[in-house]
């Protein structure tokens, strides 16, 4: 290699003897990253250089070749869209446009006034997690229990949620397919039911649970439920709400939680103290989710009722049992047991009478007047 090549020369000349940037770089005395730089600066000048004399040897004078580099590299778009800058006002209308359809839209409550005109006690049963369609689930006894309270005046019913199994979609693929009707099927089975019962008067309220409406919406993002009670007379609350029952001339106050974020494994009652504490001193307050029933009698802000305050005194804790007693309840779930707990209010007076069993209510409620 002669060293009156110019630097350019010399690399090329090194790299046609197979030397790679490293051995070039220490060979020349330089760093790798000034050589490759300056190389392929220096290519392309010669580049520009080449096509500049190949456009002269086909006539082109200088200028001619300046204009040509201009016409060759000029590019016009017709059609580019630029977004509009829009004034906040007239996005925040749109919002409030849409939040007033969504409004219309929405079939759900957290707080419903129902009144049952009545001259005589009622009993109220809350029912929970039902989950038909499950191969666990003892149809035999809901099949028993929904027809006595069907052919029974005097008794009325609070759905808390999980009327159906509906696994469409779950991380144990066991509970999936320990279905014995399909959740199309399940559908079915619900709406008849509950049409039934709301023609005949029978339900007072329902609470959305994660079987029958959080498991659609991490799938379809809304309750598939939501189509089949719409139209239902009786309020919707959306996991909890607060149900104002007025039997006679008697308010009666019902704290209604599907589940609570407040469970303790020692005191199955232990989510409706809280919420009681916390969210409201209603009479009734009732919970459902964990399969593990229980009744439990709470006096709390007794100065409140005496002041005359409709709230205070005694307080009913309800936590409903289920129908479904499987693998997966008896590892999460323990003791799982049918219990449909039901209150007695009377119409005159505020009074409550509680009952671990419908039947001995409604049979109370036959004479208590």
């Amino acid at each position: 290699m002669s060293m009156s090549m110019k630097r350019y020369e010399q690399i090329e000349y090194l790299q046609s003897q197979g030397m790679t940037w490293e051995d070039i770089a220490k060979q020349l005395g330089s760093k790798v990253v000034t050589l490759q730089r300056n190389f392929h600066s220096k290519r392309s000048l010669i580049k520009a250089e080449q096509d500049l004399a190949d456009l002269k040897e086909i006539g082109m004078s200088p200028d001619n070749v300046a204009d040509f580099n201009k016409i060759a590299t000029e590019v016009l778009f017709h059609d580019t869209k630029q977004p509009e800058d829009i004034d906040w006002r007239e996005l925040i209308s749109y919002a409030q446009a849409g939040q007033q359809i969504n409004q219309r839209l929405d079939y759900t409550n957290r707080i419903a006034n129902v009144t049952v005109e009545t001259d005589y006690p009622i009993a109220v049963m809350c029912t929970a997690d039902w989950h038909l369609g499950d191969n666990y689930t003892d149809h035999t006894a809901w099949s028993r229990d929904i027809q006595f309270l069907i052919d029974e005046p005097l008794l009325k019913a609070i759905l808390l949620g999980d009327e159906t199994q509906n696994m469409r979609s779950f991380r144990n693929l066991s509970v999936i397919l320990q279905q014995v009707l399909t959740p199309p099927q399940q559908v079915q089975l619900f709406k008849s039911v509950i049409n039934e019962l709301t023609t005949k008067k029978k339900l007072l309220a329902k609470v959305l649970g994660n079987h029958d409406a959080e498991f659609d919406e991490r799938i379809f993002g809304e309750p598939l439920m939501k189509y089949l009670l719409d139209k239902k007379d009786m309020p919707k609350f959306p996991n909890r709400g607060l149900l104002k029952l007025t039997v006679g001339e008697q308010l009666y106050t019902f704290l209604l939680v599907h589940e609570s974020r407040y469970n303790s494994f020692l005191r199955a009652c232990h989510a409706n103290y809280r919420e009681y504490q916390l969210s409201f001193p209603a009479d009734i307050v009732a919970t459902a989710h964990t399969h593990a029933p229980s009744i439990e009698q709470n006096f709390a802000y007794t100065l409140a009722r005496e002041a005359g305050f409709p709230f205070g005194g005694e307080a009913i804790f309800f936590k409903a049992g289920s129908y479904q007693d499987n693998e997966y309840s008896w590892k999460y779930f323990q003791n799982t047991l049918i219990c449909n707990p039901t209150v007695v209010l009377y119409p005159d007076r505020h009074k409550k009478v509680v009952f671990a069993d419908p039947r001995d209510a409604v049979e109370f409620a036959k004479i208590a007047k």
